[in-house]
């Protein structure tokens, strides 16, 4: 195999490595219930596809690196699209988060159900809020903005460049700082819910302590729970939508 061949090879490689990273945490793309083989056609697809844009670039700064450098190079890529995976995960986070915390403020913790991102058993409202936020990023091609975003990547971190560590640490740390804000905004109103119906349950059940008000009032708590989601359900995702839209369209960094 010649040279030039060779530097040609590992340039689709070290793109294939940023894709790939951000892939492996991608909303949608990373969930367990996509086969591994399906995930990798989609990378190597969307590796052929944007390669003809950035190849000239990538290429020259490649045929002139060490066999050392090329190793960093391949560290540094994947990293670098873990990172960018990784702040969109974030969003998803949140929102099962929301869901999560809104489970156990409406009665419905104890009930299983199984994620269709994780691996792990959530509440059945988190797995209906995070499918459905799937469903729509997918139908709003933000997953395509995503990767619009990977490739904007390397206009502002090129190839070959030294991985600032700064500042992928202090993205990752403002992206959860938003997600975690975004998550709070998300339950605030269902905390409100929560923390009157347990205080009303608590004056029911001390002036009627040979009632159970708890278990007889549960039913009612869940039905209102559900009522406030119904109602609060279209401004609710929107807002979910908005922000993980707009932190798309930025660029990622």
């Amino acid at each position: 195999m010649t040279a030039p061949l060779t530097d040609d090879i590992f340039v689709l490689f070290l793109l294939f490595c940023r894709i790939g990273g951000c892939v492996m945490f991608a909303p949608g793309l990373s969930s367990l219930r996509i086969p591994v083989q399906i995930r990798l056609f989609v990378t190597l697809g969307v590796t052929a596809a944007i390669s003809p844009v950035l190849f000239p670039e990538l290429s020259e700064a490649v045929r002139s690196a060490s066999s050392n450098e090329r190793v960093f190079m391949i560290f540094t890529e994947t990293l670098i699209g873990s990172a960018i995976g990784l702040m969109a995960r974030f969003f998803l986070m949140a929102l099962q988060f929301a869901a999560t915390a809104i489970s156990n403020f409406i009665g419905l913790a104890g009930i299983p159900g199984l994620a269709l991102e994780d691996g792990d058993t959530g509440s059945p409202l988190a797995t209906l809020v995070s499918s459905a936020a799937v469903v729509l990023i997918m139908t709003m091609g933000l997953h395509i903005e995503m990767l619009k975003g990977v490739i904007e990547s390397y206009n502002v971190i090129p190839i070959r460049q030294q991985l600032p560590i700064e500042a992928i640490t202090a993205n990752l740390l403002k992206a959860a700082a938003e997600t975690w804000l975004l998550a709070l905004r998300l339950c605030g109103p269902f905390l409100l819910y929560g923390v009157v119906v347990n205080f009303a349950l608590g004056l029911g059940n001390r002036f009627a302590q040979q009632i159970s008000v708890y278990h007889a009032t549960t039913g009612a708590v869940i039905l209102g729970g559900f009522l406030l989601f119904y109602l609060m359900w279209i401004d609710w995702i929107l807002i979910f939508l908005g922000a993980y839209q707009a932190w798309v369209r930025s660029g990622g960094f």
